[in-house]
């Protein structure tokens, strides 16, 4: 029975024999693997997305803290702020020592974050304090608005606590880097 040519087979230019050429032969098999691992690697994707990942978390804590610990520090009419919203609203012992802590733990894990250094002792930081934000602040009437930014920053922190600051960061430049010198052999002990 001989086969009736729809043309549902070919593309324009007829690309589909050309495709249908290349994947037959071994060259081409080769030359299409080649292509697929210089253009996409599954590791460099990852590494490209721990970066992103990364820059955003720790830009976010770092600008929604920082001038709240300015406030906190050099402000005395905007510590009354944190001193009612902590104590008050939120019943924290010592509320300006608290919202210090917390609004410090931001800003001090935003920072390592963004620039890939100690970045999982950083993240667990961040973690740390959003799910605490999150029961304690943010469960309640606005938790749709609140409680959805406490939550994404509590589940960044989680992928690089798991990950690691991936190769784009400074944990990466200093775990791999090359001693350019011999270190000197230890002297042998006397008791040896």
């Amino acid at each position: 029975m001989k086969k009736i040519d729809t043309g549902q087979d070919r593309f324009i230019n007829g690309s589909a024999e050309f495709i249908k050429s290349v994947t037959k032969s071994p060259q081409g098999k080769e030359y299409l693997l080649w292509m697929s691992h210089k253009f996409y690697n599954e590791k460099t994707a990852w590494d490209i997305l721990l970066f992103l990942v990364r820059i955003w978390l720790g830009y976010r804590m770092f600008t929604a803290s920082y001038s709240s610990v300015v406030d906190i520090i050099f402000h005395p009419n905007k510590r009354a702020f944190f001193e009612d919203w902590f104590g008050k609203e939120l019943h924290f012992p010592i509320p300006v020592v608290m919202a210090f802590i917390a609004k410090g733990a931001e800003l001090t894990g935003g920072i390592f974050v963004f620039t890939g250094l100690f970045t999982r002792l950083a993240a667990f930081v961040i973690a740390f304090t959003m799910f605490i934000a999150t029961l304690v602040a943010n469960l309640g009437q606005n938790f749709v608005i609140d409680g959805g930014f406490t939550i994404s920053y509590f589940l960044f922190a989680i992928i690089l606590l798991v990950a690691g600051g991936g190769k784009y960061s400074l944990d990466h430049l200093l775990r791999n880097r090359t001693v350019p010198f011999q270190p000197i052999k230890p002297i042998k002990s006397f008791l040896f």
